[in-house]
């Protein structure tokens, strides 16, 4: 119910194109769940990013109260980019390859039909990251992920997972560390890395564990750095990033500031989508989204 004791409003934005089409036929489950419910959700048009991000930014300035959300990152980037610092919660459902920020808040280890419960759940306030008005909500990368991630979004094959796997292996000879000027909290770092990531929650690349420590509810931004690392020795550090292990090697650093700027050269991209070229700055806003159901404790990997 809503505030004034009339019917919740409530909107769904789709992304059929997720998980190479397969998303599409998780709908007709999705509707037919929140019917059981007694739930009739405005439908947005997701056929481009653009049409999708216009259509949330409208429905949160209507007054929609709860934003259901189904498909993987991209379409979840999207949606928050329009509830952030709003009233509006987001309800994740997830349904896409990576689904790397409803990993980290514990929303995927459940049916299609138990992950739209838990979207009409009560709200938990998480933190986003800012750069100059855009949002983020799972991590902002550089370097050689950042190239690899654009791979593995214009492979058609294979399904699932295993694409970062293999867009990793054919970006691997073209890896060269480069030299940026990190900016942490004002205290200022030369550095030649492969890797940046900036993380508000501790997955990247559907399920690696870039960033274990990452909590989205302490108002820190988690920097993990990769640096001058060869190329046989940045895919065994990959290799332990699976299970976050990476932060023991010797050319692995990890940091948290509530500010972070990078400078450099090169492409950034954020929950796995284009976001621009460096230099970018960064910042935690604490409790900036109001997301369905979500945990911030430890995840058990499913």
């Amino acid at each position: 119910m809503g505030d004034d004791g009339g019917v919740l409003r409530m909107a769904l934005l789709a992304n059929p194109a997720a998980r190479a089409g397969r998303a599409a036929l998780d709908l007709d489950r999705v509707v037919d769940r929140l019917r059981h419910h007694g739930i009739h959700p405005e439908f947005l048009t997701a056929g481009s990013p653009l049409a999708a991000a216009d259509a949330a930014r409208r429905c949160v300035a209507d007054g929609v109260e709860r934003l259901l959300v189904l498909g993987g990152d991209g379409i979840t980037h999207l949606a928050a980019g329009a509830v952030a610092g709003t009233s509006t919660v987001m309800g994740v459902i997830p349904a896409g390859t990576g689904n790397d920020f409803a990993r980290a808040l514990g929303l995927t280890a459940r049916s299609l039909e138990d992950r739209v419960d838990v979207a009409l759940a009560d709200p938990v306030a998480l933190d986003a990251i800012d750069a100059g008005g855009r949002t983020a909500v799972s991590s902002v990368i550089a370097g050689f992920p950042s190239n690899v991630n654009a791979r593995a979004n214009r492979m058609p094959f294979p399904r699932g997972a295993s694409r970062y796997t293999i867009a990793t292996l054919l970006e691997l000879p073209g890896m060269r560390p480069a030299d940026y000027r990190l900016v942490l909290d004002g205290e200022a770092h030369e550095i030649r890395a492969a890797v940046v990531v900036v993380a508000n929650t501790r997955f990247f690349g559907a399920g690696m564990d870039i960033c274990p420590d990452a909590d989205p509810t302490d108002g820190l931004l988690d920097v993990c750095i990769v640096g001058d690392a060869g190329r046989l020795e940045l895919l065994r550090s990959f290799q332990k990033v699976q299970t976050g292990s990476h932060i023991g090697h010797p050319k692995v650093t990890m940091h948290r500031a509530i500010g972070v700027e990078i400078e450099g050269v090169g492409d950034i991209r954020a929950d796995g989508e284009p976001f621009g070229e460096l230099p970018v700055s960064l910042r935690a806003v604490p409790g900036a989204l109001m997301v369905a159901g979500a945990s911030a404790a430890p995840v058990v990997r499913d």
